[in-house]
């Protein structure tokens, strides 16, 4: 944001921490308070009739969850809660709007961070279909290591079961072999990347792809602080 649009909406900012598992946001409920992750990951997921869920987004410090909802003004589709425990500040959804009608810089940045979001959604849709299980596992975690700031982070494999979209039996597989390859360590639901360049490699194409749209959008934010 523009040093105006930050004052003008620093009253009513609020900074929290949120834990573990806990829910932001569930089908159906509209956004009151918009969450800018500081350290904390926060997950997007399509939960089916059946009970299955698979994870369409992940928003760490370079994106904030609600935003696009309470843009809208209309009710979230997805449950939204915290994938690794961390800070973040909270924005109310009202106050956003209304300094919106007030400045166009934000409402031009808004439009073009919503931009970048739906090219990551289209990518991700895409890659499921196309990339396989351990391409997708290796993004999911280079891209939580860049949310999150961090190379060690707390991620169950039934979580990375829901990220990939596979058998919690095929995600010990793959973790197990990443591992023993010295790319990433695993114990008890702890991550820790020891080598980002070969876990970069391991990862698809569409890594590189979905977080340069987010870059773009952080050298513009920088070029106007």
């Amino acid at each position: 944001m523009s040093p105006g649009d930050a004052a003008a909406l620093g009253s009513p900012m609020r900074e929290v921490t949120l834990t573990r598992g806990q829910i932001l946001y569930q089908p159906g409920q509209p956004v009151e308070l918009i969450y800018f992750p500081s350290s904390a990951c926060i997950s997007v997921v399509r939960v089916m009739a059946d009970g299955e869920a698979a994870e369409t987004g992940t928003i760490g410090r370079e994106s904030a969850a609600g935003l696009v909802d309470a843009l809208a003004g209309t009710a979230v589709c997805s449950r939204v809660f915290v994938q690794v425990a961390g800070s973040a500040i909270t924005v109310p959804a009202a106050a956003y709007r209304a300094r919106l009608v007030l400045s166009p810089a934000l409402l031009r940045l808004s439009l073009k961070h919503l931009r970048a979001v739906i090219c990551q959604a289209e990518m991700g849709a895409a890659c499921n279909v196309v990339h396989s299980a351990n391409a997708r596992l290796a993004r999911w975690l280079m891209m939580t290591e860049d949310r999150t700031g961090s190379p060690s982070f707390t991620l169950t494999q039934d979580y990375m079961a829901v990220m990939t979209g596979v058998q919690r039996t095929t995600v010990s597989a793959m973790a197990a072999a990443l591992k023993k390859a010295g790319v990433i360590d695993y114990s008890r639901g702890q991550v820790v990347i020891l080598d980002q360049q070969a876990l970069k490699a391991h990862a698809c194409e569409c890594y590189a792809q979905m977080e340069g749209q987010f870059e773009a959008l952080r050298a513009r934010g920088l070029a106007h602080a």
